[in-house]
Order: structure tokens, then C-alpha cells, then sequence
């Protein structure tokens, strides 16, 4: 039977974080173990993370690491943790991504919910949208046409207070309205 390494699994906490290159690297600070032994940093550590998928751990986010043949010069992030920011109270087949900030994305089983937080909420470099069925706003929707932005709410208030002028009775032609965008 081979021997299985005693530091193969070990845990810390983000101390520092690189995303600059093709790998996140971390700075990992272990606990030390025992009286009057000091904590332990690991420059550098290489996080896996699940393919679709990337953060940026806050700092102090719980971390677990994995030592090929439990070497720690051979380390890599394989989770990570932030307890204050994790949300709760999720159902059992819900999923959500969310941020330090509290914004998130619950998938649940009543539908998808987006919370924000009072940032904006922005679609970049799409040649369209579809959207079946009813669309709700509790805010003002303003659409361009061309370089004029025109909330909906400015139309249907002209449309609604609109006169024309010079009225003919049968075939004849009327003018155009009075007041126009």
C-alpha cells in the first residue's frame, strides 16, 4: 500500500491576489499550527477554477489547496470561500452568482432574479434582442432613433394631448397635429 502525504490537503486565506496573467495567482496564508510557530505564506499559487467561470476572491476569502505529493512549493487553489457575502437561503436545485457588492443572479425554480444593487445593468455587442412575451418596467424606457433619445412616456404624452388642424368632414384631408416630438 503507498503512502498517502499528511500535507496533501491544507487551508488558508487570501492574502493577495494576481489576475493579471493566464493563471489567477494567489497569495495563500496558512495558519500556523502549534504554539509559537508563525503563519505561513505561499507566493504565487496557481487557482482552478470550473471552466465558464471567474472571480476574483476578496481578500481574507477562505481558501483550500491541494500539494501535488504534498509538496507546498507544488500548491494550487482548488476553492475558495467569503462567508459575508455568500448568499442564503437558496432551495435545494437553485443556483446564483453574486459579488461582494450583493448583486446577484438567483436561478430558482420560480424563475431568474437579477438584483443589482442600484448599479446599472448593461448589454454589450449584441445585433439584437428578442424577448417572448410581456415586458414591465416600474421606470421610464427611452428608445434612439437615430441620435434623439425619446423616453416612451414623452410619446404617449404627445400622442395623448395631440389636435389637428383644419378638420374636413367626409374624404376630405386633414392637416397634421398641432404638437409634434
Amino acid at each position: 500500500m503507498k503512502h498517502i502525504p499528511s500535507n496533501l490537503v491544507g487551508a488558508g486565506r487570501v492574502t493577495g491576489a494576481d489576475d493579471s496573467g493566464e493563471v489567477q495567482k494567489l497569495q495563500v496564508t496558512e495558519s500556523a499550527s502549534g504554539s509559537g510557530f508563525a503563519d505561513r505564506v505561499l507566493d504565487k499559487v496557481m487557482r482552478i477554477f470550473q471552466f465558464g467561470f471567474t472571480s476574483v476572491p476578496p481578500l481574507n476569502s477562505e481558501v483550500l489547496t491541494l500539494r501535488r505529493k504534498g509538496d507546498r512549493t507544488l500548491t494550487m487553489v482548488i476553492g475558495t470561500s467569503h462567508r459575508p457575502s455568500r448568499p442564503t437561503g437558496l432551495q435545494p436545485g437553485d443556483a446564483a452568482m453574486y459579488d461582494v457588492r450583493g448583486v446577484i443572479i438567483k436561478m430558482t425554480a420560480a424563475g431568474i432574479e437579477i438584483d443589482c444593487q442600484g448599479l446599472p445593468l448593461v448589454v454589450h455587442n449584441t445585433s439584437g434582442m428578442h424577448v417572448e412575451g410581456p415586458i414591465v418596467a416600474d421606470g421610464d424606457i427611452t428608445g434612439l432613433n437615430t441620435s434623439d433619445a425619446l423616453a416612451l412616456s414623452q410619446i404617449r404624452t404627445k400622442f395623448n394631448g395631440h389636435d389637428h388642424t383644419g378638420v374636413q368632414p367626409g374624404s376630405g384631408t386633414s392637416a397634421g397635429p398641432t404638437n409634434t416630438l
